[in-house]
């Protein structure tokens, strides 16, 4: 069977941004990584049968703390990046989707002794499904 609608997002915005799905972010593994989970999604029913979806991606992305640099400025580098990387090229990921929005994020400043910076960004993708069928 094939993969759903949503689901082709979700991979394809992971793909983008190379980020593993539904995993933690670990301190243990190769640095630095991206994350990506898919917790929610709202629908709007639409005329014609269809559904426009808005669906909730939260992005974690964890780096070795640079220690040459200010903390804030490490994070606001990997933030400019990783928004650079989900928004630049194409917003309706080869057509799967109407487009791709940034909504919030958060700067994970370490503490003393962490040797990691973490940021948490959210996106919001909007996407048409039938209203029968989520594969079509």
């Amino acid at each position: 069977m094939p993969d759903s609608i949503r689901e082709q997002v979700v991979q394809a915005f992971a793909d983008r941004l190379n980020a593993k799905r539904g995993e933690q972010l670990d301190s243990e593994q190769e640095l630095p990584a991206r994350v990506i989970w898919d917790p929610s999604e709202t629908a709007e029913k639409l005329k014609y049968r269809k559904y426009e979806m808005t669906l909730t991606l939260n992005v974690g992305e964890m780096a070795k703390r640079d220690l040459t640099i200010n903390s804030s400025v490490q994070g606001n580098q990997m933030l400019a990046a990783l928004l650079d990387n989900a928004l630049a090229s194409d917003q309706t990921l080869g057509g799967l989707c109407k487009h791709i929005s940034y909504t919030d994020s958060v700067l994970d400043s370490p503490d003393g002794g962490q040797n990691e910076m973490i940021i948490l960004v959210t996106f919001q993708v909007v996407y048409e499904t039938s209203n029968t069928s989520p594969y079509e």
